[in-house]
């Protein structure tokens, strides 16, 4: 049995990386800076950022879905909503049954400047790529923090389905004839970004009403 679950998860992750092209040295690199970063998080605190950050998804998700789309845009609006509230019920089941724990509580949300009824289509969107981007980027920052493999896997399908919403945003924008960062396609980029969970706690708490 693993005595230090710490090196095993840098050795998953290293694999990860390698098998992604990213040279020995240099995914080694951002193995170690990530599991140095984990200190003091644990497997529950992950669960519950991911569980806030998932609130904020099913709340825009609801509100854009105020604004006019096309149809098509409106279709996978409302699937994703749906993807989203499994999330949610999803980590509140791990979080009361296997850890026997608390629930983090469901915040109210606010967007600044940006009201839906009657919002730009594109500045919904463009909201939206900023928010899956940042989930997207927090998953992959948790997951070689997490140490419960049940957990590690659940994250890693949840990012995978994030990026599948990132990459159908980004169409949207495009069938309205707006602009995307970098290619001007539907997935634009070949390596997600991963954030560190006290990035993505700042980014989520920007949405959350005071």
């Amino acid at each position: 049995m693993e005595k230090h679950p710490q090196r095993m998860v840098r050795r998953q992750f290293v694999k990860v990386l390698t098998a992604a092209g990213l040279s020995l040295a240099f995914a080694r690199g951002l193995a170690g800076q990530a599991l140095a970063q984990s200190k003091g998080v644990s497997d529950l605190d992950i669960l519950n950022l991911a569980l806030t950050a998932e609130y904020l998804a099913t709340d825009f998700y609801t509100r854009a879905l105020m604004v006019p789309f096309p149809g098509e845009i409106r279709d996978y609006l409302a699937e994703a909503l749906k993807h989203e509230e499994a999330h949610v019920q999803a980590l509140r089941d791990t979080i009361s049954g296997p850890f026997k724990a608390t629930p983090v509580a469901r915040p109210q949300f606010a967007y600044g400047d940006l009201r839906f009824e009657g919002a730009s289509r594109l500045k919904v969107l463009e909201t939206l790529i900023a928010l899956e981007t940042a989930f997207t980027g927090a998953y992959l920052g948790a997951i070689p923090l997490i140490q419960n493999k049940a957990v590690l896997s659940a994250a890693a399908s949840i990012a995978m389905n994030e990026e599948a919403h990132l990459a159908q945003a980004r169409d949207a924008v495009l069938e309205l004839g707006g602009k995307v960062e970098g290619p001007q396609t539907p997935v634009g980029r070949a390596f997600a970004q991963a954030i560190t969970p006290e990035e993505a706690t700042k980014a989520v708490q920007g949405f959350i009403r005071r």
